[in-house]
């Protein structure tokens, strides 16, 4: 049986409902137990009150056969009663921790899925400190008080119902006289809602600013000790840790510091009971027994009020947090195209690759260009200036282009825009298919990347190239292999402890910046997709190792449309097509041979590269 997958319910993510409706069978058992708790639970202190009775009765007229029976029976249906309430209880607890277990999951998946699903101008705006704050905090919070909603709606409301009734049949107005203190019980925990919801969300704020400011200090400890930063970032995290700690003083206070009124009320009606219903039983009215199951009952239902009010709190305190998961969540729910959905698992990345390469055949005719780029602009919202301005090129399939330019020309730029992982204007069409019509699927199956930040997780590095963890197929090592040959990294197998199964550290720490950046090769070429994204590839290598790799990639990926953008020339040579960028603009484009007689950026640039060469001043 497969087991069902963490992620955000179908319809309306944004309703805790539609969370419950996804684990129907659990939320159903749980109700059952909860039900059968809170009713069948009254009949034990009317069960105790005969068998106080008939205990009094014994003792009264002696150990005669039928009063034993009368009390062996009350005393035998107390003891069946208790079981079974208990056992309804212990079923109740184990679905509803199990519903909100699985229910902690789908949030934290689907808070995930949405942060995934952002535009790429958001995504870079987020903090990863703030993410980690809600993804936690916050749906523990949520999840926390959802379960404990649930729960006191068996366990305090239906509870104090079932009490109720029964008080009423005892005695209707002790009942009704003693109870007024109930409601003004929860009216006082509704009226502080205000409060507690700005200080409970004053609190999550913080919390993410604490978080923040941890990721932000852990990520740059070298740089921070280096410059000799330890003590002020020290005393940063202390003055955000400080403003978290008054905000949770605040909202805990306010929560815990209403108890006692809320018990106070709830003593007030005990206090009203003792006195009537005592005034009963001294005149004659009401036996012992009777007296005790009834002040049982009461003492059992005023008692739940500050559990009530409690309740109450919890949930303007989980609003705040609800408020801030459904903000991120939004993303997905607004607009959402269930086809932009990108694959989940390696087999489906595998196939979404195979299907777009196969897509190629027989679907060009003569002349027309594999990739083709008209008008494209691009300019980040915090800038009012365009970073690409009105670019046209075409490229054919498999040809290798290489994209050069001064720095801040927009090379990188580019790189990212190819991707589709931007939104753009102008037209970029892929194969006869515009690129912003893409699927998920497809874009992961077309495209492979290399940026030069040279990203690597905290595992081995098998695993970073082919993001699967275990043993692999027959097949997918002979890829391996091969893009392990193709980007140089085998030559360094040798200096790696335990070859592929080396783990690299947090972000690669244990490697050389070369090794990384081949490594981050590796991994575009394994995807095997048609077109692939190099942005400054080389700049970790040494020359001899570049030339291998060009060597390579040219030999062993000649059916591949590849990009290359570098500052570095010495792959140019040999480019199909050679982009050159200046201030977002294309200002030249051709092979080689033809920028060379040009004169223009491409040749100084080049020459220059070359006389730096030759004087031995590159190393």
């Amino acid at each position: 049986m497969n087991e069902r997958r963490f992620e955000l319910p179908g319809e309306n993510p944004l309703s805790l409902v539609s969370y419950l409706k996804r684990y129907k069978f659990q939320f159903w058992i749980q109700t059952a137990g909860g039900v059968l708790y809170n009713t069948i639970i009254v009949a034990g202190p009317v069960i105790l009150g005969h068998a106080l009775d008939a205990a009094a009765n014994l003792e009264k007229n002696g150990p005669m056969p039928e009063l034993v029976r009368n009390l062996a029976f009350y005393c035998a249906a107390f003891l069946l009663v208790t079981m079974f309430f208990q056992y309804a209880r212990y079923v109740k607890r184990w679905y509803i921790r199990d519903m909100s277990n699985r229910i902690a999951c789908d949030m934290r998946a689907g808070l995930l899925s949405s942060v995934l699903k952002y535009p790429m101008d958001r995504i870079e705006n987020e903090s990863v400190g703030d993410l980690m704050s809600r993804t936690v905090g916050d749906v523990e919070q949520v999840v926390s008080t959802m379960q404990s909603a649930i729960n006191e709606t068996w366990d305090t409301w239906l509870l104090m119902i079932s009490y109720f009734a029964v008080l009423m049949f005892y005695s209707p107005w002790i009942t009704l006289l003693c109870s007024i203190p109930i409601p003004a019980a929860i009216f006082v925990a509704e009226w502080v809602r205000h409060p507690l919801y700005r200080f409970s969300i004053n609190s999550r704020k913080a919390a993410s600013v604490v978080n923040s400011h941890l990721q932000k200090t852990l990520n740059g400890l070298t740089i921070l000790r280096l410059f000799g930063r330890e003590e002020t970032e020290k005393e940063r995290l202390k003055n955000f840790s400080t403003n978290q700690m008054q905000w949770t003083i605040k909202t805990n206070m306010l929560q815990t510091g209403m108890m006692p009124v809320y018990a106070t009320f709830a003593s007030l009606g005990v206090i009203g009971v003792i006195g009537l219903a005592g005034g009963k039983v001294i005149h004659g009215d009401w036996s012992i027994g009777y007296f005790t199951a009834y002040l049982t009952m009461f003492i059992a239902m005023s008692t739940r009020t500050w559990v009530a009010a409690r309740v109450f709190n919890q949930f303007h305190a989980a609003k705040a947090a609800w408020d801030r998961i459904k903000e991120k969540i939004k993303a997905i729910t607004e607009g959402d195209d269930k086809s932009q959905s990108y694959p989940q698992t390696i087999k489906e990345l595998v196939n979404a690759a195979r299907e777009a390469d196969n897509a190629d055949v027989n679907v060009l005719t003569a002349g027309t260009p594999y990739m083709y780029v008209e008008n494209l602009s691009f300019g980040f919202k915090s800038s009012s200036h365009p970073v690409l301005d009105k670019i046209s090129f075409e490229v054919g399939k498999g040809e290798m282009v290489g994209v050069t330019g001064p720095v801040g020309s927009g090379k990188s730029t580019l790189a990212a825009v190819l991707t589709g992982l931007y939104s753009y204007s102008g037209k970029i069409s892929v194969n006869g298919k515009s690129l912003s019509d893409f699927t998920g699927p497809e874009k992961v199956g077309t495209f492979a990347y290399a940026g030069q930040d040279s990203f690597l997780f905290s595992e081995s590095i098998a695993q970073n190239i082919t993001f699967k963890p275990g043993k692999l197929s027959e097949e997918e090592k002979e890829r391996l292999d091969r893009a392990i040959y193709i980007s140089a990294l085998s030559e360094d197998l040798e200096l790696f402890p335990e070859g592929l199964e080396t783990k690299v550290g947090e972000k690669g720490i244990k490697l050389s910046g070369g090794q990384k950046q081949r490594i981050s090769l590796a991994r575009a070429i394994y995807t095997g997709n048609p077109v692939i994204i190099l942005d400054d590839p080389f700049s970790a290598v040494d020359i001899g190792t570049e030339k291998r790799m060009i060597e390579r990639i040219r030999k062993h990926l000649e059916n591949k449309t590849i990009f290359i953008f570098s500052h570095r020339l010495a792959a140019f040579v040999d480019a199909d097509r050679i982009l050159v960028l200046d201030k977002g603009k294309l200002i030249e484009q051709g092979t080689h041979e033809e920028l060379m007689s040009q004169n223009g950026v491409y040749e100084k640039i080049y020459s220059a590269q070359k006389w730096m060469e030759g004087e031995g001043n590159e190393q």
